[in-house]
């Protein structure tokens, strides 16, 4: 026996009358079980009639008239145009063949350049930032073989020397920190008030912190009268005199195997 969709999708050869007998016989046999396909295949009939009773189109009168008219007119029309040459007929047959390529060519001739103009300037500004970063590196490397000048230190901490004024690189204070830093005796600290003048020259103003070690503060005040203990003032950019605190802290670091 047939199924329910079997039965729908033969709805047109059964009403066409063109199923076989034995399909005839299931369809019939489902037919009467399945009230649904019953009704389904009742409305198919009725599209059907109503279909059939439609009156069929008239073409116009004059139609087959307008189609000999417009035949004869696209004939004068095409006789009217002067002879192509070869080169005209190459023309006309490569031209819509051939424009979308060249479009595109040129479309991707122009992406391209202002792809690499977008990528030249970002290889430029690359270029452009290695360079300040190697000047940079330049400017702050200190060639520990040669003396550093105090117009060299100063020029360094010019973001500074306004408000700390720079340790004369060359002089006697400079010896005597570096020396009370990596002293092997006991640890020790010095808080010192000194007054800078614009020569450089600095003299002990008061003690805030003395140390234990009498001898470093005698040291620090020698250092003082040496020579001059900071660079001058028109190499900081600062005030002529300033006070300034001076801080020493000895730390003794002793050396460790890991």
């Amino acid at each position: 026996m047939m199924t329910c969709e079997e039965t729908q999708q033969a709805f047109s050869l059964y009403v066409d009358d063109r199923l076989a007998l034995p399909a005839r016989a299931a369809f019939d046999q489902h037919l009467q079980q399945c009230p649904v396909c019953r009704a389904r295949l009742s409305e198919t009939q009725a599209v059907v009639r109503e279909l059939a009773s439609m009156p069929r189109p008239v073409p116009p009168s004059d139609l087959a008239f307008s189609i000999t008219s417009a035949i004869r007119i696209e004939a004068a029309a095409s006789q009217r145009q002067p002879a192509l040459s070869l080169s005209e007929k190459l023309t006309q047959w490569i031209q819509p063949r051939l424009m979308p390529y060249t479009v595109g060519t040129f479309a991707s001739i122009i992406f391209f350049m202002v792809m690499f103009a977008g990528l030249r300037s970002s290889l430029m500004a690359f270029h452009n930032w290695d360079t300040i970063v190697r000047q940079e590196q330049d400017a702050n490397f200190f060639d520990i073989t040669q003396p550093i000048s105090p117009e060299s230190y100063a020029a360094r901490r010019a973001p500074f020397a306004i408000d700390s004024p720079s340790l004369n690189p060359q002089g006697a204070l400079a010896a005597f920190t570096r020396s009370a830093l990596y002293s092997q005796e006991d640890d020790d600290d010095m808080v010192v008030v000194t007054d800078v003048f614009s020569n450089g020259s600095a003299s002990l103003s008061s003690v805030m912190q003395a140390p234990r070690d009498p001898r470093m503060l005698d040291q620090f005040q020698d250092a003082l009268r040496k020579n001059p203990a900071f660079v001058p003032a028109s190499y900081d950019r600062r005030p002529q005199t300033m006070r300034v605190v001076f801080v020493i802290h000895k730390v003794d670091v002793r050396e460790r195997k890991f």
